[in-house]
């Protein structure tokens, strides 16, 4: 009598339970399939030995045998360690010779040359932090308020304590191109020393209003430094000064340039 009675609802009750079930069944995730990777015996390749009496630090080029080291096999250059120097740079001026025949300007511009490739020659060393400012620091930054201006000399004076050759571009071309100059940039500058003069040679020029500044700076460190300096104090240097020196009507350069000029040459005994 119960199932005559209940027939209908119970076959639509077991109906649902199959159709649920088979629901979930469909949407369940199937398991990742389980991937075994069967190790492969590698034949490792034979080293060709050198042929007899050869350097056994060469190596083969095909068939033909190179004594020297394979370029893959060189170790890489260290890269410079902030406070120390680059791999490879000169830490004491070492000029090459000059012959006495050679002209002296043109062997005072080689020795310039020298001085430019090789600053760290006169002490200071690379440091991250310097190489940091000056991206800052370079081209001379565009203040737009007075503020900039002292957030960029603080940046300059942390640059010199560094201690860095590099800073010498830096800081005569803000100097003479930048907005802001102050004693303690000039007197930075002049510490560098001779690595400083390649960067500041090029700032004697009439359409520069601080040349006359330059003049000077060149002469702080001709003083201090005229055995390194040598030919280039009278074959470059002084011919420059006494040029801008020699403008008494001022057509070319102002009456402040000639006259820093002028103080420059007495300093250099002129």
């Amino acid at each position: 009598m119960f199932l005559r009675k209940y027939w209908l609802p119970i076959t639509v009750f077991i109906v649902a339970i199959c159709a649920v079930g088979l629901y979930l069944l469909s949407i369940q995730t199937p398991k990742a399939p389980i991937v075994i990777y069967k190790p492969v015996d590698v034949e490792k390749p034979v080293a060709k030995p050198p042929p007899p009496g050869a350097d056994p630090n060469g190596h083969w080029h095909g068939d033909e045998w190179h004594d020297e080291p394979h370029e893959a096999d060189q170790p890489p250059a260290a890269p410079a360690v902030s406070g120390s120097v680059p791999p490879g740079a000169v830490t004491k001026p070492d000029f090459p010779p000059v012959d006495a025949n050679d002209d002296p300007v043109a062997a005072a511009y080689k020795r310039l040359d020298y001085i430019a490739k090789n600053p760290y020659a006169w002490g200071g060393g690379h440091s991250e932090r310097a190489t940091q400012l000056i991206a800052e620091l370079m081209p001379p930054p565009v203040l737009v308020h007075h503020d900039d201006g002292e957030e960029v000399y603080a940046l300059m004076e942390e640059l010199i304590v560094e201690n860095d050759p590099r800073a010498a571009a830096v800081l005569i071309t803000n100097i003479c191109e930048g907005s802001i100059a102050g004693h303690s940039m000039f007197d930075g500058l002049v510490a560098i020393g001779p690595p400083a003069v390649p960067y500041i040679l090029p700032y004697l020029r009439e359409d520069n209003v601080w040349a006359g500044m330059a003049a000077q700076f060149l002469s702080r460190i001709a003083v201090d430094y005229p055995s390194d300096l040598g030919g280039i104090v009278d074959h470059i240097i002084i011919p420059k000064i006494t040029e801008i020196a020699g403008d008494e009507n001022f057509e070319r350069y102002g009456s402040g340039t000639v006259i820093d000029a002028k103080k420059a040459l007495s300093l250099l005994g002129r």
